[in-house]
């Protein structure tokens, strides 16, 4: 049994959203199995600490740096059968709530309901760490899809709804699509109430931050003060509405990986990690106005061809109607994000956990020298 649950996050300053979705779309997943199927008798499953170095072959490339030194905040489980391991679920628990990452069983041992145990106990620890709620979030393109959505569906995680989208293009065409919207383009003439300004920060600036992040609509959001050493300030911009700040669009330089060379063909690209604005002028259109500044100086400082990247949160659904008529049809691609989610649930031993499963200690019991 395997099934890669691959993290789309909204921009976080924790690896960003892009590539692990990238990443997700680009790898092949085995078929998950049933509770039912029959049993390795020898799988253990151990909650791992300080270094996991011994599964990285078990989770996603872009998540294996996480594995030694586990941080404080990761859940991980792994499986070991005949001494080698076999499978890991991997996931961090913060504020209440786990996000699953990936959890996979290796070749082998796979339709034998070690997937399953696997996600119970991954549940059962997260939920003894005071997570209160579960999500795993993944592209729908993603080839293991079928696999992880029955797995989860076993372990009575909810059934999958729409998360957001991903979108990326080339930024020339994305500036062109942008200034050609009729609001936009009138926006553009009219420049005195709007302005796009570099990301200088006054006193003023910085509270008014402080009090936007503190809004519901800013959720999940970490602003132009937490990212200032992420953010690339050439591609971002703040949003000020006769010389008062009133929002931001703030992206990143994307580092090149194998998933993303594969996705944009080797162009240089940005991602766009957060866009905010004030909701009492969610009406102007500003904000497409805001990416259409930073596409434009995108494509004249990096060519038109190079590629901007941005996910766009269901909570703000304008957005995502905005981005499926306009960005859609000009993008190289556009992903719509799924998520599935758990209440908390009973402290380990996890329920309906094979007999054949058992739990031990740290993994560095196993450990070969």
């Amino acid at each position: 049994m395997s099934a890669h649950a691959a993290v789309v996050r909204p921009a976080q300053g924790k690896n960003g959203i892009v590539s692990n979705a990238l990443e997700a779309a680009s790898r092949k997943s085995g078929e998950a199995g049933c509770a039912g199927d029959t049993l390795v008798p020898d799988v253990s499953l151990s909650v791992l600490n300080r270094d996991a170095r011994l599964f990285s072959g078990l989770t996603f490339d872009r998540f294996r740096s996480a594995l030694a030194p586990l941080g404080p905040s990761m859940v991980a489980i792994g499986a070991i059968a005949g001494g080698r391991p076999v499978g890991l679920a991997i996931g961090p628990c913060e504020g209440g709530e786990a996000e699953l990452l990936s959890v996979a069983v290796s070749p082998a041992e796979r339709n034998r309901g070690i997937g399953l145990g696997l996600l119970q106990a991954w549940q059962g620890e997260a939920a003894s760490r005071g997570a209160a709620t579960m999500v795993a979030r993944y592209n729908e393109t993603i080839p293991g899809r079928p696999a992880f959505e029955a797995l989860a569906a076993e372990a009575s995680w909810s059934a999958p709804v729409e998360d957001g989208l991903i979108v990326l293009g080339r930024a020339g065409a994305m500036a062109e699509a942008a200034g050609a919207w009729r609001t936009i383009d009138l926006r553009l003439s009219s420049p005195n109430l709007y302005d796009y300004a570099p990301v200088e920060l006054s006193g003023a600036d910085a509270s008014a931050v402080e009090a936007y992040l503190a809004q519901p609509a800013a959720a999940g959001m970490l602003g132009p003060v937490a990212l200032a050493q992420t953010m690339a300030p050439a591609f971002s911009t703040l949003i000020r509405r006769q010389g008062v700040l009133v929002g931001w669009v703030l992206a990143a330089e994307v580092e090149r990986s194998g998933a993303i060379e594969l996705a944009i063909g080797g162009e240089r690209a940005i991602r766009y990690l957060e866009a905010f604005l004030d909701p009492a002028y969610w009406h102007s259109g500003i904000t497409i106005g805001a990416y259409h500044h930073c596409y434009a100086r995108q494509a004249a400082l990096l060519g038109p061809k190079s590629v901007a990247v941005y996910y766009t949160n269901p909570s703000k659904p304008r957005m995502v109607a905005i981005t499926r008529r306009r960005f859609a049809s000009i993008a190289d691609r556009i992903e719509t994000i799924l998520a599935v989610r758990r209440g908390g649930v009973p402290l380990s031993p996890p329920r309906q956990i094979p007999s054949s499963l058992t739990m031990k200690g740290s993994i560095h019991e196993h450990r070969s020298t």
